[in-house]
């Protein structure tokens, strides 16, 4: 099965780029760089005197470390659902145990 790819243009600090691109991650490619424009454009208002690659780099750093924290958020927040949820079935099990004698998940 072939993906089907077009070409795509972004522009970012008035720059225009041209990808090639599956057809069904443009609208998300054309998101990224709305945000990376976004984001260059800030520092740009506090950097005055900072080149674009500069700017880029400062702007991949920030938003890289933006996803890290989210991702380790996520992974914490994962994680507590996963107790969460290893403790409602324990909770279930016991339950069920008392009302009927039998036991449920239990493969030792």
């Amino acid at each position: 099965m072939s993906i089907d790819v077009t070409d795509t243009t972004v522009e970012v600090l008035g720059k225009i780029y041209q990808f090639k691109c599956p057809e069904h991650e443009v609208s998300a490619l054309q998101e990224a760089a709305r945000a990376l424009h976004q984001k260059m454009s800030e520092l740009r208002a506090v950097n005055h005197i900072l080149s674009a690659d500069r700017l880029a780099v400062l702007a991949a750093l920030n938003m890289s470390h933006q996803l890290l924290v989210l991702t380790q958020k996520n992974e914490v927040e994962t994680q507590k659902i996963n107790q969460r949820l290893r403790d409602l079935q324990h909770t279930l099990d016991k339950a069920l145990l008392a009302e009927t004698g039998l036991e449920f998940g239990s493969a030792e």
